[in-house]
């Protein structure tokens, strides 16, 4: 699951699902019915996050808590984004509309990258902007197979004059490519016990612990991950963002019905 040249010449990426975790940006400016915003609103400036994760049959709920602009000594503001083993990441939604990534594997060294967006229509980008906005547009961008023109070779089109400006940190258009850029350049397989994770990386930690406990029980002939029952389907898993009472418990917020009667018994049966 990490990348290597594509024998295919489509638009095939990785390496995990890390990236997913930390994502941040403003939004396309070009909407469909005359909407135009320029940035998805964020009702914090806290930059350091506590962070938590809960495992759970479908993969895992991890939560950044920050504190809020306003009443910030009694409520909290806080986003889960959901991991739904085997390959997709549920960033919070925005204030306009719902994001997934999907990382579908290949092979051991390609992966198919898909940066999906969703909701009312009044609020949701049409295709052509949402394809501007990650740096996707066909032809300018990528080819009729969706084969990237930024490439390690022509350092991704690295832009350092905006760089200077301070109008992008990267200099690279588009959080796909900005993706793209950190995970060509680590090699085909990066070695990972020369990784220091810190507490910011707790998300990572735990889908590396997943990974390696489903290859276990794969290789033991045990289900394949987020297979096992019962399952909740997935179209009912939300992820959330939003300003709660200090005292809501985060794991239960957007959480479907299914899911919150599955805990509900799982609790009942501890207790007895």
């Amino acid at each position: 699951m990490q990348l290597g040249p594509n024998p295919r010449g489509s638009h095939r990426l990785g390496p995990l699902l890390e990236p997913a975790f930390h994502r941040h940006g403003a939004g396309p400016q070009g909407w469909r019915r005359g909407h135009r915003q320029s940035f998805w609103l964020r009702p914090s400036t806290d930059k350091a996050p506590r962070l938590q994760v809960q495992p759970t049959p479908f993969g895992f709920r991890y939560a950044a808590i920050r504190r809020p602009i306003k009443d910030a000594k009694t409520h909290d503001y806080v986003r889960t984004t959901l991991f739904i083993a085997p390959y997709t990441v549920q960033i919070p939604p925005n204030n306009l509309y719902d994001i997934a990534i999907l990382h579908v594997p290949i092979d051991d060294t390609h992966t198919a990258f898909h940066f999906i967006a969703w909701g009312d229509a009044s609020t949701t980008p049409d295709t052509e902007s949402w394809r501007k906005f990650l740096g996707t547009q066909i032809g300018i961008d990528v080819d009729t197979h969706y084969g990237k023109f930024r490439t390690r070779e022509n350092n991704y089109w690295q832009d350092r004059r905006i760089m200077q400006l301070g109008t992008s940190f990267t200099g690279i258009k588009g959080i796909p490519n900005q993706d793209i850029a950190m995970w060509e350049t680590m090699g085909p397989i990066a070695d990972r016990t020369h990784d220091r994770l810190g507490a910011s990386d707790l998300a990572i930690v735990e889908f590396r612990r997943q990974m390696v406990q489903a290859a276990k029980t794969m290789q033991q002939g045990g289900p394949a991950i987020g297979t096992e029952e019962p399952r909740i389907p997935h179209y009912k898993l939300k992820s959330f963002q939003g300003i709660v009472p200090k005292e809501e418990d985060w794991r239960q917020l957007g959480t479907a019905p299914e899911e919150a009667e599955l805990y509900a018994d799982k609790q009942h049966h501890a207790n007895n």
